[in-house]
């Protein structure tokens, strides 16, 4: 026993060590136990630091930083009584290590032993319905709701248009995992956002949600529920690689609509089904199963057996050139990993005041020959690129700390087309950008091109707001997109032999085509717009597939009614749910196939949903 034990410490520790996050004094980041007196040890009671932290941080663009340690809770610790265009919001919970950092409730805490009075034990957010809680965060730690403590709510998030939950436990320590809820995602409004992960262990309900815009999920695991793992209540979400490890039914979509894209779902009981659909608005594809009596239950009761289903869905498909409608089954990468940088020594702290263009040039010049990795924009917003940056040698990381950084085409630079950031002769195989509250700010120029790579090398844009033109199409280049929300009138572009992989992406416009595919590639996990332009134009050759999400056309007055979706001459498919207030769109599918033009009209289309459409068969 004794050398089980050790042998646990050992694999935590190296775990630990393998995860570490750590900033240097020049990103700004809130230190709960430096800034604020935090204790982190298990013992001491944390929870006046850390709600000053939250009540003095919120709104501001910052980063609320747990070293490794245990921090103890005897009370709610959040932003509770939330009110819409506050400063309730803005706010990111980072830890140093998922299994290292965490936020831990007292045993038999007062307040959290009543079921019928659940209680949250973190809350990103919780109060009045909102559409506008954005860059919301919770990275890199875990939340344990203690033991003997069944009125507990793990975490409740909320973010709007951008926001991420990435690598976080929610657990409870009790040996009969009590505690209502694990990840509570019923705060009215919530979403787009993508939660990527998760590993909710325990609760009666692993997962819950409500109305939302739309909700991305990748790589959730639920185990050891006493219900249900999760339950959809009316949200639109999006789930690709579920695994659930559970007596009880995995996944329960009562109302609104679910798209699911592999799980496994294992360790059930006989007289359970894995998954229980109750209306018209369901799709699945590459589920399996073990130990359930059934693996499905549709909405009129009907039950489908056996280990594995293939691709299924309730509900009319639709195809205008005489294709099965099946969705295309673009290959599936993830996202790559960059290193995280624990050589502080080997970050750049870039200015942020006033015009930065030359300092900045002169910095990634020189640390690009020096062995310098992170290039960091601290918190701010008050500094401005002027002139096209080239970004060379050993960078692989440009984060910016939720900061704002303004393009001004003062001189005419931006105008020949020019990027702000060009990526050339980078020495490691990925670069990432991340973390961007606004790159570009709030009056880019809309003629601006952000991103433009010469590399060679793959490029991954994460967690960031954007203005302007999103990127130059790369042919043959390798990109993806991550909780990206392109501002206003933005638009992607995709080009010949490009690949691009994108998850919980938010274009939004009213003028310009929002993503255009011309002979490239282009998986989307959870599309979410807003405007009443072309969502996607599919041309010369392009494969495009768009698995969950939703279209949101809010805006009025709009001055164009185009097709939603163009197909030319390509291959597509598209499953997606529909949201229209007073200006719908038409025209939902405008495809073109060897000179011959078909359309498919949303008044074709049943309860605001498009189950599946497939294109022809292209070129």
């Amino acid at each position: 026993m004794r050398l089980i034990t050790l042998i646990g410490i050992l694999v935590v520790s190296v775990m630990v060590r393998a995860e570490s996050i750590v900033f240097p004094d020049g990103a700004e980041v809130v230190n709960l136990i430096t800034v604020y007196g935090a204790k982190g040890d298990g013992v001491s009671d944390d929870t006046a630091a850390l709600q000053k932290a939250v009540v003095e941080n919120k709104g501001k663009n910052r980063t609320l930083y747990f070293p490794n340690g245990t921090y103890l809770l005897s009370e709610s610790v959040g932003i509770f009584d939330g009110k819409p265009h506050s400063s309730d919001r803005f706010l990111t919970y980072q830890g140093q290590s998922e299994t290292g950092t965490i936020i831990k409730l007292k045993d038999r805490c007062p307040g959290f032993t009543d079921p019928a009075k659940p209680k949250i034990v973190l809350a990103i957010y919780d109060g009045h319905s909102t559409g506008d809680v954005m860059h919301s965060y919770v990275r890199n730690l875990t939340v344990d709701v203690g033991s003997g403590n069944p009125g507990a709510i793990g975490l409740r998030f909320l973010s709007n248009n951008i926001g991420a939950m990435d690598r976080v436990t929610i657990r409870s320590s009790d040996p009969k995992g009590a505690g209502t809820l694990g990840l509570d995602l019923r705060q009215s409004q919530n979403g787009p956002c993508l939660i990527k992960r998760v590993t909710v262990i325990g609760f009666d309900t692993g997962v819950e949600t409500d109305n939302s815009f739309s909700l991305v999920l990748e790589h959730l695991t639920l185990k050891d529920q006493n219900v249900l793992g999760f339950y959809n209540a009316n949200a639109r979400v999006t789930i690709r690689d579920l695994k659930s490890i559970n007596k009880v039914t995995a996944l329960r979509n009562k109302w609104n609509s679910i798209t699911l894209i592999g799980a496994d779902l294992s360790g059930g009981s006989a007289e359970n089904t894995a998954l229980l659909s109750e209306n018209t608005r369901f799709f699945a594809r590459d589920i399996k199963q073990s130990g359930y009596g059934h693996l499905l239950k549709d909405s009129a009761g009907k039950f489908h057996d056996g280990a594995a289903l293939d691709e299924w869905f309730e509900g009319k498909g639709s195809s205008l050139f005489g294709t099965e409608p099946k969705t295309l089954r673009l290959p599936i990468e993830e996202t790559p990993e960059v290193p995280w940088e624990t050589d502080l020594s080997k970050w750049i702290i870039v200015s942020n005041t006033g015009d930065i263009t030359e300092s900045l040039q002169q910095q990634i010049d020189q640390g690009a020959t020096t062995g310098m990795t992170t290039l960091c924009f601290p918190p701010g917003e008050k500094s401005r690129i002027s002139a096209p940056i080239r970004v060379h040698g050993s960078i692989n990381r440009i984060i910016g700390m939720t900061s704002i950084v303004n393009v001004a085409d003062i001189d005419g630079k931006f105008k020949a087309g020019a990027a702000v950031f060009t990526f050339e002769n980078l020495k490691a195989p990925v670069l990432v950008v991340e973390r961007f509250f606004l790159l570009g700010g709030w009056k880019c120029p809309a003629h601006v091109v952000m991103f433009e790579n010469k590399s060679g090398k793959t490029i991954v844009l994460k967690d960031l707001g954007v203005g302007g033109i999103t990127k130059k199409a790369d042919p043959g280049g390798t990109w993806f997109i991550e909780d990206v929300a392109p501002d206003r009138i933005s638009t992607l572009a995709i080009g010949k032999d490009e690949k691009c992989w994108a998850r919980q992406f938010n274009p939004e416009s009213y003028q310009a085509d929002m993503i255009e595919v011309n002979g490239g590639q282009l998986w989307i996990l959870g599309l979410k717009t807003e405007g009443r332009a072309t969502h996607v134009v599919a041309k010369d050759g392009a494969r495009v597939e768009v698995l969950g999400g939703v279209s949101y056309q809010s805006w009025d007055k709009q001055p164009v009614d185009p097709p939603m979706f163009r197909v030319i001459d390509s291959q597509a498919s598209f499953t997606l749910g529909l949201y229209s207030s007073r200006y719908p769109f038409t025209t939902m599918i405008e495809e073109m196939q060897k000179g011959q033009t078909r359309t498919l009209l949303q008044k074709e289309l049943p309860d605001h949903h498009l189950p599946v459409y497939r294109s022809g068969e292209g070129e």
